[in-house]
């Protein structure tokens, strides 16, 4: 189980590293951005666009305890400015909601189907969070191996450095 505290630290880690990766990625253009570089979701913006529906997917899920039956991946946002402000207004959502997380709502067991596994799961609501932000990470450095490709330092990721850490 996770405690408030791991929350609030990564969706503060989540909002640093997503105004760093916007903002090197608004530096690019959108030739780079959008050009089909073989990554598994094609583009930069279509995987910024996928990390952004899956953390929406997520926090519905546990906030209504429906698995998302909508597994779409297809393109929500095709203007970078429009997706960048809906990461913004997420980031500062998911800083919110992290604030209000306790112990005793991020043990509540969540039950879906896992398709995958072909079972029935059961897991703390918590292990949903720490999904999605683990889900973040994951496709956020994909996007920095493609600007590391561009000549593009990246910078630190290193909690320790983060400059809106609670701690």
């Amino acid at each position: 189980m996770i405690l408030p505290d791991y929350a609030r630290e990564m969706a503060a880690y989540n909002q640093w590293q997503n105004e760093t990766l916007y903002d090197l990625c608004a530096g690019i253009g959108e030739a780079e951005r959008t050009r089909d570089r073989g990554m598994f979701f094609r583009s930069i913006h279509d995987t910024l666009d996928h990390i952004l529906l899956i953390d929406r997917l997520i926090l519905r899920y546990v906030d209504d305890g429906n698995p998302p039956q909508d597994l779409s991946l297809d393109r929500v946002y095709d203007d970078f400015d429009e997706l960048r402000t809906a990461r913004q207004a997420l980031d500062a959502e998911l800083r919110a909601r992290a604030e209000s997380m306790t112990a005793e709502w991020l043990s509540e067991p969540m039950t879906f189907w896992s398709d995958r596994l072909g079972r029935e799961r059961t897991l703390p609501r918590g292990f949903m969070i720490t999904q999605m932000f683990n889900h973040q990470t994951h496709h956020r450095s994909q996007v920095t191996s493609q600007l590391h490709t561009l000549g593009i330092d990246y910078g630190n990721t290193d909690l320790p450095t983060n400059p809106k850490s609670q701690f």
